[in-house]
């Protein structure tokens, strides 16, 4: 059976991404949550499609890995207002105009009538009133930059970088603010990536359903392993040795992220010329951190 485009790995990934952006909020994908096991590689596809939506769409990219106990969704508010002006400088009179001075007089309306704000969805019973003003600010400053974008024909892309590092309310608070975006017919895309419990939770809470589409990022299988090795490597002339494929591919251990790494540290440990061998793809497990498997592999 064929496999979507959203399964073919990071290219696939990055073109549906890219696809669903241009298509605009009615695309199921617009929104999206990359699930995957540790070391799969999920900050390096985030990042690129971060670049393609950047070069390829002229939008305004907003990246934020997450950290434990951080108050995420007041950090990001101003990460946003600064990738706007970083992506559009000539904008800089239009953009202060119509995001900047509406969300001050916005935030301090807010915090005079009610802490919530308007237009919120959320209730005390989900998360505490810190993370529900913190939301509903920065759905007020996503309005704001998603209208002034629609104008130029243009977007905002808004990454959360392992988001189940937050909080529970950020987390929950996420799932609201894509359903909201989408609601609101506005070129604002989220793109988050989690653990498999995080992709559990996003499956099994109604609030979520149907507003962020789930994308597992599988491992490699030994096939693709080999080709993901080999193709690049006679692209640049680099031959292995069979014995130092094999052992590069066990290493690797099926994860797109180990394959990258491990290929240009074996690349670079081999002389100009030379091909590929066993010493030098254990080199790079050594480079790699990958001690246990130089000690097996000795």
């Amino acid at each position: 059976m064929d496999r979507p485009d959203d399964e073919l790995g990071t290219a696939g990934i990055c073109a549906a991404s890219v696809c669903a952006y241009m298509r605009g909020p009615s695309d199921p994908r617009f929104h999206r949550l990359v699930v995957s096991a540790p070391a799969m590689g999920k900050t390096a596809l985030l990042r690129a499609v971060a670049r393609q939506a950047s070069a390829r769409l002229d939008w305004a990219v907003t990246f934020h890995r997450c950290r434990p106990k951080e108050r995420a969704l007041v950090m990001v508010t101003g990460e946003i207002l600064a990738s706007l002006q970083r992506q559009w400088p000539a904008q800089g009179p239009a953009l202060a105009s119509a995001v900047l001075a509406p969300r001050l007089e916005g935030r301090w309306r807010q915090e005079a009538a009610h802490p919530a704000g308007r237009g919120s969805v959320l209730t005390p019973r989900t998360v505490d009133p810190r993370t529900e003003a913190s939301w509903a600010e920065l759905h007020h400053v996503l309005q704001l930059a998603g209208r002034f974008a629609q104008q130029l024909a243009r977007g905002l892309l808004l990454v959360f970088d392992d988001a189940d590092a937050l909080g529970a309310g950020d987390v929950e608070s996420l799932g609201h603010l894509a359903r909201s975006l989408g609601r609101d017919g506005l070129p604002v895309a989220l793109l988050m990536s989690g653990g498999q419990k995080l992709g559990a939770r996003f499956a099994r809470v109604g609030n979520f359903s149907g507003a962020v589409w789930p994308t597992p990022l599988e491992g490699f299988d030994d096939a693709e392993v080999r080709e993901a090795v080999v193709v690049p490597a006679v692209d640049r002339n680099v031959e292995f040795q069979d014995e130092a494929l094999e052992l590069l591919c066990l290493a690797a251990g099926g994860s797109p992220l180990e394959v990258q790494r491990l290929g240009f540290a074996a690349w670079s440990a081999t002389p100009a010329g030379e091909i590929v061998s066993v010493a030098a793809v254990k080199e790079a497990m050594g480079m790699a951190g990958l001690r246990l498997a130089v000690q097996a592999a000795s």
